[in-house]
């Protein structure tokens, strides 16, 4: 728990460094990893058959008096900055059909407000939200359908006077749900917990996270291990439905375009809530003819009990649909950038309100020579702009070679769009995918004579096996690729890409500060031992074949790290210099015992090429010997 709370405040100190307006994040996700662990070990069971279980049918709640308004109840909350919980005194402020309203006590917020919140979940999110998803839990632990919303100021650390701007704009807590005696922070009630500064209570903005996190309610309830970019997305997805726009983080996803879809919080934060809604409205719109299979298929998603694109599929299998995730994900990287649903049945493009949406290509090519070297995330595309005037009616050859990351029995897979179209967009335009084999692909295409622009999309994409799906993501690293247009009849080589899993990537030497965070890092690392321990004791479990993945690329990762350090030392040899050799050396000498056998390799590496160095007469090298003895 402790981790995760680190990783997050460091999200809100990234948001607290942007300019502008205060940007607003949901920490639901926080709580991922304790709500699947409840999920596993804890019964879902109501206050009252919990009670009867435990007490021989004794109902110690029956002569309860229901709630009534002015009723003061203490809450437990948590605080984002201490990464504790706390207890918060509330008073009852309306009593609406579908809602109980608490406010912190000591805040203020009108009456007409309050009630104006009420009115809006009663009227339009509680029924378009439960009608596009499916239910909460209900009457829920505490035996009463109505949803507690507490209005309260979230402990987030917002301070836009010290340059803090990002702040916490709700969550929902799944423990709450579960009883007190096995899970002692539980409210013992289903509540949204909403925050009133800086945001506006009653603004259209504050209504949008109430959509949003309802929908986490009634995820919970029906699959409580979905994993939390699916989750997010589908919350992003009640914010739009519910009448409220689209969300305003789709503006980061367009600055921040290469993210990794599935790897929630390992990239950009904000960019990350942008692409899972537009991933989710995509899907809303495209994988179903009428309101009505929309509704269904977004209600059988969310009620799979399998996550991820596993889900999606078995979702798609039962809608009756011809249809996959391999399809949906590589249409809609291209709808992103072409956005024309005049072909294809529209599958390359959006509705109306996204009608003028599209992503820029990250490089634009005027002449030749048409070739390009890039690397793209897994689960993510990467598009390249050329102009073909020159080129109209004529054949030309297309080349394309990738990397293949892979660890443990699963690796990545390709595709690859050429997208030929006319600048004035008068023309329809024509998508071909190019046939990949064994990562790499060659073919002739005719360039139309009313065309005179081609998009060159490469996407990436990972395994869609659940139970390695997040390791995958999250560990692999970008994979590199190629590809190179010439005319028809080129006697040029075609491109060449590393396809083995632990292909280097291209960076410059590390500085002095960059090598001492990598070693550090390496310091850090669990060492070979430890991480086949961890692997072989999930040996039989769930987590299998997870851990092997993470074990593999962990190792890649760690191979990767000390080349770097190795080629530094030994270019640094070379020019009589020692910045990156006085790091390790001052971070091995006061190293832990722990962290020195972690150091272990590469001390050796480095000793061997110092040995080397001594052998040729370097004196620098023989003073650096006697103090790594």
């Amino acid at each position: 728990m402790h981790k995760i709370t680190r990783v997050w405040l460091l999200v809100l100190l990234v948001l607290s460094a942007l300019p502008g307006r205060a940007e607003l994040i949901d920490v639901t996700g926080m709580f991922a990893e304790e709500t699947r662990w409840l999920a596993d070990n804890v019964a879902k069971e109501t206050r009252d058959e919990f009670l009867f279980r435990t007490s021989d049918g004794i109902n110690a709640y029956a002569d309860s008096k229901p709630p009534e308004v002015g009723d003061v109840e203490v809450f437990n909350t948590f605080n984002i900055t201490s990464g504790k919980h706390e207890r918060v005194r509330a008073r009852l402020q309306k009593i609406g059909k579908h809602c109980y309203i608490y406010l912190q006590e000591g805040k203020k917020v009108a009456t007409s407000v309050i009630s104006r919140i009420a009115s809006e979940f009663d009227t339009k999110i509680y029924s378009n939200t439960r009608s596009m998803f499916g239910s909460e839990w209900t009457p829920g632990i505490d035996g009463d359908p109505r949803i507690t919303l507490f209005l309260l100021d979230i402990q987030d650390g917002h301070n836009p006077a010290q340059g803090r701007r990002g702040y916490t704009a709700g969550y929902f807590y799944a423990g709450d749900c579960y009883n007190r005696k096995k899970k002692r922070e539980s409210n013992e009630r289903e509540m949204l917990y909403l925050d009133i500064y800086p945001s506006v209570p009653g603004s259209q903005e504050f209504m949008s996270v109430v959509a949003h996190e309802f929908q986490h309610m009634i995820h919970w309830n029906n699959d409580p291990k979905e994993f939390t970019w699916v989750n997010e997305s589908l919350s992003q997805l009640s914010q739009f439905l519910c009448g409220y726009g689209h969300p305003p983080q789709l503006n980061a996803f367009i600055r921040n375009t290469h993210n990794n879809l599935a790897a929630w919080a390992d990239d950009d934060m904000l960019a990350n809530y942008g692409q899972v809604y537009l991933w989710a409205y995509y899907i809303s719109i495209r994988i179903a003819s009428t309101d009505d299979r929309r509704r269904a298929f977004v209600r059988r998603m969310v009620a799979q009990t399998s996550q991820g694109f596993s889900g999606l599929n078995a979702a798609i299998k039962k809608q009756g649909i011809k249809n996959n995730v391999r399809n949906l994900f590589r249409s809609f990287c291209l709808a992103n950038y072409l956005n024309d649903n005049r072909i294809e049945r529209g599958a390359y493009g959006y509705d109306k309100p996204l009608a003028k949406f599209a992503l820029r290509p990250e490089l634009r090519l005027d002449k030749p020579p048409f070739e390009v070297k890039g690397r793209v995330k897994c689960w993510a595309a990467r598009a390249v702009q050329v102009n073909m005037a020159g080129l109209r009616g004529k054949d030309v050859a297309v080349m394309f070679a990738g990397q293949k990351v892979q660890a443990s029995n699963y690796s990545n897979s390709f595709d690859v769009a050429l997208v030929t179209y006319s600048s004035n967009r008068k023309s329809l335009p024509t998508v071909e995918w190019l046939n990949i084999k064994d990562y790499k692909a060659s073919q002739r295409v005719k360039i139309s004579s009313v065309h005179d622009r081609m998009l060159m999309l490469v996407v990436n994409r990972g395994p869609e096996v659940m139970k390695v799906e997040q390791a995958f993501a999250r560990g692999a690293s970008p994979a590199a690729f190629s590809f190179a247009i010439r005319p028809n009849g080129s006697t040029s080589a075609a491109p060449r890409v590393a396809s083995t899993s632990t292909a280097r990537t291209s960076r410059s030497r590390p500085n002095r500060a960059r090598s001492r965070s990598i070693i550090e890092e390496i310091a850090s690392s669990p060492g070979l031992e430890e991480s086949a321990g961890t692997m072989l004791s999930s040996r039989g479990s769930e987590e299998e074949p997870a851990a092997e993945v993470e074990f593999d690329f962990g190792f890649q990762k760690l191979a990767e790290n000390e080349d770097l350090i190795i080629d530094a030392v030994r270019e640094e040899m070379a020019e009589n210099s020692c910045e990156v050799l006085d790091e390790f050396v001052n971070i091995y000498a006061s190293a832990s015992d722990l962290a020195k056998s972690r150091l272990h390799t590469l001390r050796s590496r480095i000793r061997d090429i110092l040995m080397f160095e001594q052998l040729q007469g370097n004196q620098l090298a023989e003073a650096y010997l006697s103090r790594l003895q």
